[in-house]
């Protein structure tokens, strides 16, 4: 019975990807949206390192520490403008589009737990 819940949700996941819209209107919108994640993931990894250091072992953040850090808030500052300028542009062109990839967008942190995350 668990795996006939699986297979139902699983098969609901695969009709809500728009994967022709990923592939066509919203590729660079899309590709945006993963690089902003990616800086993401890397500031706070680095982040995350530097507090546990502290919290660990009174280890205070070197200078290349905090040169490092900015440069991946910096990365992912420039990702997240162009996540905006993407977005923007889809909802111009492909207002229907636009509404599938957040929907889509919506899924996966829902089904990741990243809506519950602190960051």
């Amino acid at each position: 019975m668990a795996s006939d819940k699986k297979h139902s949700i699983g098969a609901q996941v695969a009709a809500m990807r728009p994967s022709s819209l990923l592939d066509n209107d919203a590729a660079g919108t899309w590709q945006a949206y993963n690089a902003m994640e990616t800086t993401k993931t890397r500031h706070y990894a680095l982040l995350e390192i530097i507090d546990n250091k502290k919290k660990n072992y009174n280890i205070d953040p070197t200078d290349t520490d905090k040169q490092m850090l900015q440069f991946l808030l910096d990365d992912h500052s420039a990702q997240v403008k162009r996540f905006t300028e993407a977005s923007k542009l889809l909802k111009t062109t492909n207002e229907a589009g636009h509404k599938q990839l957040f929907d889509y967008i919506g899924l996966i942190s829902t089904h990741q737990g990243l809506a519950e995350k602190s960051h």
